[in-house]
């Protein structure tokens, strides 16, 4: 594949099937190679950029998107990336409802899932609310039942005996029926699944109150000094911050929908579909605002492994630097961690390939989102509705086409959301170790709500 892929240049189909190729090569490699460098490693990222292609091609058919989308999010499955897995099998089936591959993966992660919140509900009561979950689960195994033929088509006739006996067991799961949403806001946060929750009920969607991840808790030594662990004001800004530019998308998304800003400065016309003014400022920093939350999850991270200079750590950063002559070299404390067997550590780590330049292999396939915070950041980002965008005359203007820039920062939304999860799942794996590894008193200090605190709830 990789020769032919050489010969013929790139198409949508080859580039499909070299890319599962290399999946399946890593699969099979990783059982001798650490997760995180070596063959596996780089076929994997070389896997995520050929299905990010094939995402992006117009000319690519509708079923060979969905099947990508299932396989990439398989592949995600495999580096402990299970948000984004799950993203990318709702939209395996929103691309083709009949693909009962992407709705058995999901479903299948979902059960398990459940499995895990019902036997750790302390620990895991704010990733989501379990009986939507299930009523999700019911409802993958309805279209995995309905379409085991294309399951077959897509996947083969080998597995479905397994795949029916567990569809058997999800239907056994309640049914209930779909609930309305009538804020246009909650109801674009529902239908986009872009709560901080894995799954909530409409009466959680419609009462406003739908981000509820957050860390269930801490074990701090008498050396950590007194009041409540930073951590916790950390994740609260980083949860207000996604929370926001989520907010400033909605308010912007639609040219002519009513927004809270007013438009007070007048333009010069530029006279190249150009568009100004402060719809399209919020944009700009709806998209800076998430992929900014990268940043301060890496802040997060240093602190809580107690890094030299944690608070100048990026996402860029952390994690080590190229050498000359010896590639990457990582931070020695990230890869204990990581050889450790940190998972949500290596999920976060492989975030980081995917918006960076892979020394001998080139950008990872989320590579404009950090260009794109970059641009509107330090430079000037220029959108255009109409037409294709002109090239600049210098590497200070960055013309960006407004409905791919829209896209690209409903992308940068999703991958913050997922972050927060693995940075979430970070601390619980972190804190399980201390658990096993410490002896000693522990004392018990309750975490309040802050809204009660400030009288605002009861």
């Amino acid at each position: 594949m990789e020769a032919l892929s050489a010969e013929i240049g790139f198409s949508p189909n080859t580039a499909y099937n070299l890319a599962n190729g290399l999946q399946l090569r890593a699969r099979f490699t990783a059982k001798s190679d650490a997760s995180f460098r070596g063959q596996a490693s780089d076929d994997r990222f070389r896997a995520r950029v050929l299905f990010g292609a094939v995402m992006d091609d117009a000319s690519a058919s509708a079923a060979t998107r969905s099947q990508m989308l299932t396989n990439i999010g398989v592949l995600f499955l495999e580096t402990h990336r299970w948000v984004e897995a799950l993203d990318c099998f709702q939209h395996a089936l929103r691309i083709l409802p009949t693909n009962a591959v992407a709705a058995y993966q999901e479903m299948r992660r979902l059960m398990s899932l459940a499995n895990l919140f019902f036997s750790s509900e302390e620990t895991y009561q704010s990733y989501c609310h379990v009986d939507a979950l299930c009523q999700r689960v019911r409802y993958l195994a309805t279209v995995t039942s309905n379409n085991y033929d294309v399951f077959e088509q897509f996947a083969g006739a080998s597995a479905l005996p397994d795949v029916k006996k567990a569809v058997a067991q999800a239907l056994k799961f309640s049914e209930a029926p779909e609930q309305q949403v009538d804020s246009p806001y909650f109801s674009f946060v529902h239908r986009n699944n872009f709560a901080l929750s894995i799954h909530c009920s409409a009466e959680e969607i419609s009462s406003g109150r739908f981000d509820l991840l957050t860390i269930p808790h801490i074990r701090t030594s008498l050396s950590d000094g007194p009041g409540g662990p930073e951590i916790f004001a950390m994740m609260n800004v980083m949860k207000a911050d996604f929370a926001f530019a989520r907010q400033v998308l909605f308010e912007v998304r639609e040219d002519d929908a009513k927004t809270p800003y007013f438009e007070t400065t007048s333009h010069a016309d530029t006279l190249d579909y150009a568009v100004y003014g402060v719809r399209y400022s919020a944009l700009t920093t709806a998209q800076r605002i998430a992929f900014d939350i990268l940043d301060k999850i890496s802040v997060a991270i240093a602190c809580y492994l107690k890094l030299p200079l944690a608070q100048k750590s990026s996402f860029m950063s952390i994690w080590g630097k190229q050498e000359k002559g010896k590639g990457f070299v990582f931070s020695p404390t990230i890869e204990a961690s990581l050889v450790n067997g940190n998972q949500p550590l290596l999920a976060l780590f492989n975030v980081f390939q995917d918006i960076s330049k892979h020394e001998g292999l080139g950008d990872g396939f989320m590579g404009a989102q950090r260009q794109l915070r970059n641009s509107s950041t330090h430079r000037f980002t220029v959108l255009h509705d109409v037409g294709r965008e002109p090239a600049s005359n210098s590497s200070a203007v960055d013309h960006r086409n407004l409905e791919e820039f829209k896209q690209l920062t409903l992308a940068s939304l999703r991958l913050a959301r997922a972050a927060l999860f693995y940075f979430v799942d970070f601390v619980v794996f972190s804190e399980g170790q201390k658990e096993n590894e410490r002896d000693g008193l522990v004392l018990s200090s309750e975490v309040p709500d802050h809204d009660y605190i400030r009288g605002r709830r009861d």
